[in-house]
């Protein structure tokens, strides 16, 4: 037997408005719910409090009436901002409020293609431009149109390992993508709701818990607690990947700080001879 359940017309509303928000992630600004506020709210107060009302100076509505406005159309008022700037704080949550409960659509300049689709031999062109080494890969995906993720995939150990003289720099690769595209394509780079593209780059290693499972853990401290003096002056060794520049650090603690200094000589003579870049796996003490 099957069960059927009634909405009523706000819950349905609330309903469809969750859809609808699921499949866009289209960003206004403030100034655009105070706009949608603006639309509605002069013309609210001359139905409700007559023509002559109506047309008093908006500072003066809005102390006087906003609270009812938003009563009125189903708004809680005690969410309302309270001391500076109050007034456009809260016309925005009405606006914002409008647009929520289908009310009010907020017109948008996004294209309906996708990005990735249109232009992917350029995009393909402009990653062989970049010529990175193959423990690097560019990896585009665009849910919703113009909102675009770009994942820079680094094989850990491979990076770490890497003796090369250039060091790709994830800043780097990213600025010079975002410059192809603008400067060859003509498109420019920001709200997706402007008619502008979403650039949203990321650095991902890959491999890194493993690393740090089989050869961190079972074989470098190992090996590092094996030095000429690690028992006395070493504490500990923490690892942590670094979120700004490219690689990791492995950070060392001492009980003694007499015979540091060859102590740590002696580390990275150690990580060199496994074939460690230390400038990329950097000492940190």
């Amino acid at each position: 037997m099957k069960k059927t359940v009634t909405l009523t017309e706000s819950e349905l509303v609330k309903v469809i408005n969750r859809i609808v928000e699921s499949y866009t992630d289209d960003t206004y600004d403030e100034e655009d719910y105070v706009e949608v506020f603006f639309d509605y709210f002069r013309p609210w107060v001359k139905k409700n409090h007559g023509d002559e009302i109506g047309n008093y100076p908006f500072s003066y509505l809005t102390k006087k009436y906003m609270k009812e406005f938003a009563t009125d159309n189903g708004i809680n008022p005690e969410q309302f901002i309270l001391g500076y700037r109050g007034t456009l704080g809260n016309a925005a949550k009405v606006g914002r409020e409008f647009v929520k409960m289908g009310k009010h659509k907020l017109p948008s300049l996004r294209s309906q293609d996708k990005f990735t689709e249109n232009f992917k031999k350029p995009l393909d062109y402009f990653v062989s431009q970049l010529n990175l080494p193959d423990f690097m890969t560019i990896n585009f995906s665009e849910e919703t149109p113009y909102n675009v993720n770009v994942k820079l995939l680094i094989d850990w150990e491979d990076l770490i390992k890497y003796q090369g003289e250039k060091i790709f720099k994830p800043d780097e690769i990213r600025n010079d993508l975002k410059k192809k595209i603008e400067d060859f394509l003509g498109v420019e780079t920001g709200n997706p709701t402007h008619g502008q593209l979403a650039f949203n780059f990321s650095k991902v290693y890959v491999g890194v818990d493993e690393w740090i499972k089989k050869s961190l853990n079972k074989e470098i401290k190992k090996k590092i607690k094996e030095l000429p003096n690690a028992k006395r002056i070493l504490h500990a060794i923490k690892f942590e990947t670094s979120s700004y520049s490219l690689g990791g650090e492995l950070k060392f603690s001492f009980r003694s700080w007499n015979g540091k200094s060859d102590f740590m000589k002696s580390v990275r003579e150690l990580l060199k001879s496994m074939g460690y870049n230390t400038e990329i796996l950097k000492l940190n003490h």
